[in-house]
């Protein structure tokens, strides 16, 4: 069995795996680290490929072009880890000038693979590619450092994974620029140092894809939570104007049939009988007597109420829901030793309506239901407030 084809083969595919893994979470968190960790892989893998010591097909380049595309996929993949990191550690003002720093790296990257290929033209070139993958290693370290220092929990996690590329880049570099001859062997320990990177950060794109969830989960919740809170009436409990604007022109629920405006009668005499806490208590009895099945009740303010109806019996159940209240008051707030009664305003919401102008129309009837005497739904038809017909014997 030629086991550096089986430590080749395992090599590339556990780069294959983490490159796919960065890839398929990229889509769900949008965070630039997943592409920079997919095209590391990438370049590691050609580079094994190219300098790992084992025959390749035919069809594969051979001699020192084989060997210079394997240096120029290192520096690239030494210089892509300045940006990974720079985007993978904490987004905070604290980090902000590592952060660029390590981005910068590669564009060092890209001028020690320029140097890789111009080698053929000047020897030269190769000194100037092992200065510039000497002086990435340097700023990566300083890198990660000062992010460590600076309390950067991802950049203490990646450390431990770049420690042992780090120091294998020093000892190999450091001879041959001392010798000027290569290190025997060293792209097999460069590929275990290369396969603990990996399985480091691999842990670190799922914790960072967990930690990018967790955040967006805990903004989104509190987005909702201030949406609901602003739309929803602190006393009563039920919605506020704006959360029944929502609730109007909301496609999901459809358009209410009707839409009643109700208001309670004589509520002065309550507060200035019993105080302001029981009138609170009242009103939220009310409340609580106007949910009923396809009725989104809200608070318009004081005492008064609207209601948006669905379905098409929304007379009967519009003057049920304002028979509710006086029974929901009698049992939440006995304290009050009379019964507590509504008058309502009633109309249908047209094709072209707009909430304002089928509250308006509730609120003539409202106010026509008041002139007659109180405790009494009134619908608007054409200019007209009449007591439905259908509501006889309710």
């Amino acid at each position: 069995m030629d086991w550096g084809s089986v430590g080749l083969g395992a090599f590339l595919g556990i780069a294959l795996t983490v490159g796919l893994l960065a890839l398929a979470v990229y889509p769900l968190v949008r965070r630039s680290f997943l592409l920079w960790a997919a095209f590391r892989a990438l370049c590691f893998a050609i580079m094994s490929i190219a300098l790992f010591p084992i025959a390749l097909p035919g069809s594969v380049p051979a001699g020192d072009f084989r060997v210079d595309i394997g240096e120029i996929a290192l520096s690239l993949a030494i210089g892509s880890t300045g940006p990974f990191l720079g985007a993978y550690i904490e987004n905070q003002p604290r980090f902000a000038r590592v952060r660029y720093w390590l981005g910068t790296l590669f564009i060092v990257g890209v001028f020690g693979a320029i140097a890789t290929a111009l080698a053929p033209l000047w020897s030269g070139f190769d000194l100037v590619h092992d200065l510039l993958l000497l002086a990435m290693i340097f700023g990566m370290t300083a890198g990660l450092t000062i992010a460590v220092r600076s309390g950067s929990r991802f950049a203490q996690y990646q450390a431990v994974g770049y420690a042992p590329l780090i120091i294998l880049g020093l000892l190999v570099l450091s001879y041959e620029l001392s010798t000027g001859a290569p290190v025997p062997y060293w792209p097999v320990a460069a590929l275990l140092a290369v396969l603990v990177d990996f399985i480091v950060t691999s842990g670190g794109v799922i914790n960072g894809y967990i930690t990018v969830k967790r955040e967006r989960d805990a903004a989104w919740a509190d987005v909702s939570e201030a949406r609901i809170a602003v739309a929803t009436d602190p006393l009563t409990d039920i919605a506020n104007r704006r959360g029944l604007a929502l609730r109007f022109r909301d496609p999901a629920f459809g358009r209410p049939t009707a839409l009643a405006v109700i208001d309670c009668d004589n509520f002065k005499r309550i507060n200035d009988m019993f105080g302001h806490d029981t009138g609170d208590e009242v009103l939220i009895a009310v409340a609580e007597g106007l949910k009923q099945e396809n009725v989104f009740p809200a608070r318009q303010g004081g005492e008064e109420f609207v209601v948006l109806i669905y379905g098409e019996d929304y007379q009967r159940l519009a003057e049920t829901v304002r028979r509710q209240i006086t029974l929901s008051v009698l049992e939440k707030v006995p304290e009050v030793p009379f019964p507590v009664t509504a008058s309502a305003g009633l109309t249908e919401v047209r094709p072209n309506d707009t909430l304002d102008s089928a509250v308006k129309r509730g609120d003539e009837a409202l106010y026509a239901a008041k002139d007659a005497g109180r405790d009494v739904l009134l619908t608007w038809q054409d200019g007209q407030h009449r007591q439905p017909r259908i509501l006889r014997g309710v």
